[in-house]
């Protein structure tokens, strides 16, 4: 067991490491170095053996059953011909050109696009610190490049968060119409929960994908995100 404990948490400890290098953004990636640290603590001292190991079942148990709703979620058809597609912003890259998360985000709205040509689009998001321009603007470069007529394409360049991404959109869409949420397939259920509250109710999920190296880090953090927001409310 001791073994076991310890070389877990050397893995937990490097991926907080390589998290920290490929995706810095928030300082989430100490929470794994944390881990590691508390896991290698328990496979030497065993009288906090026992703790350590109760806590981190609890807690894989809580992260379980979160992500089995978000992954739920993340599995779900959005059905054809909807009246709008919401895609959310994400980051840019320092050239200004969408992160790997927004191409993906982009990627799948462009495949919905593709095959139900009634759809318009919205790309929303501001320009956030060291953007060199809004995310709105990127998104717009992004899709045009890819084929998908300007004409279907309306650009909401406001907001600074999901919650405002949806508001600022909802403003922008015709009453009564029916629209998809596109996200990443790990943020595609708090997002839809935050679009129920501010004005988008019944809107539907289209789930793009995400890097599989990220994903682990993705779903903790989003698990934290949603008690978060069960506890303070969304922001």
């Amino acid at each position: 067991m001791a073994t076991v404990l310890v070389v877990l948490g050397a893995i937990s400890a490097a991926y907080g490491v390589l998290m920290a290098f490929l995706y810095p953004a928030g300082g989430f990636f100490l929470v794994w170095i944390a881990l590691g640290a508390a896991l290698i603590a328990a496979g030497r001292i065993e009288k906090i053996r026992r703790v350590v190991c109760g806590v981190c079942a609890a807690a894989l148990v809580a992260a379980g059953v979160l992500c089995g709703m978000v992954w739920t979620t993340a599995a779900s058809t959005p059905p054809a011909n909807l009246n709008y597609l919401v895609v959310l912003g994400a980051g840019l890259r320092p050239d200004g050109t969408p992160s790997e998360s927004l191409r993906y985000r982009l990627d799948a709205a462009r495949d919905y696009l593709g095959a139900n040509q009634e759809t318009t689009c919205i790309v929303s998001g501001g320009q956030g610190f060291g953007e060199a321009q809004t995310e709105a603007d990127a998104m717009l470069d992004y899709l045009l490049d890819e084929g998908v007529p300007e004409a279907r394409i309306v650009q909401e360049r406001e907001s600074s968060t999901t919650a405002e991404n949806i508001q600022f959109s909802e403003k922008l869409i015709e009453p009564g119409s029916s629209v998809g949420i596109v996200t990443n397939d790990f943020h595609l259920y708090r997002a839809l929960r935050i679009a129920e509250k501010n004005g988008l109710t019944g809107a539907h999920g289209l789930a793009a994908q995400s890097n599989p190296l990220y994903l682990p880090h993705a779903l903790l953090r989003e698990c934290a995100a949603i008690v978060k927001d069960s506890v303070v409310g969304n922001i």
